[in-house]
């Protein structure tokens, strides 16, 4: 699957609609948010989501930006999970998902860990999204401070907003803020 995103020509994997969700106790979420909304221009906007809000938005967007909590969980990876105002989305819900956008913005901590399991198969919150469909999923492994996922991940929407490939973005958005953080694009993002 890997290898057939590869070959999509990036204007036919193109973002139309963005749409953003903020989950609770995000010191600068609401922010961050509000910064990569306003790149898009038309993005829909989730404050306080919940997890059905979480869930329906990412079957109406191209790119999804979830800023909230996040835990991975080595022992079950599907039991990591985004924190929203109702609960938790865990990686089993996003793998019922019957549509998903091709790119999904993990602010959380964590959201890009994974945990290697049987047969030496890794998983973890941005597996789950390539695994339901996602082309690719910009996220971090490790805890990252709130004022740079902030300051980078609005900066990676301004670059997502004229057409770069998620890992330019990300490398335009770290030159252009100054600011060196883990976050990785997984699978297709080029």
């Amino acid at each position: 699957r890997w290898v057939a995103d590869r070959e999509v020509h990036p204007a036919a994997a193109a973002v139309v609609r963005a749409g953003f969700a903020v989950g609770p106790r995000t010191r600068r979420g609401a922010e961050e948010v509000a910064v990569g909304a306003a790149a898009w221009g038309n993005a829909r906007v989730e404050a306080a989501a919940s997890v059905g809000d979480a869930i329906e938005l990412a079957g109406d967007v191209d790119a999804l930006h979830i800023a909230a909590h996040g835990r991975h969980a080595a022992d079950n990876p599907l039991f990591s999970g985004l924190e929203l105002g109702d609960g938790t989305l865990f990686g089993y819900d996003v793998d019922l998902m019957p549509h998903v956008p091709s790119l999904v913005v993990l602010s959380a901590c964590e959201g890009g860990r994974s945990a290697v399991r049987w047969g030496e198969e890794a998983i973890g919150m941005s597996r789950v999204w390539l695994h339901a469909g996602a082309r690719s999923v910009i996220a971090a492994p490790v805890i990252v401070a709130d004022d740079d996922a902030c300051e980078l991940l609005g900066a990676v929407h301004v670059a997502l907003a004229e057409r770069q490939a998620p890992a330019e973005a990300l490398a335009a958005a770290s030159a252009r803020t100054g600011i060196v953080a883990p976050f990785q694009v997984h699978g297709a993002g080029f």
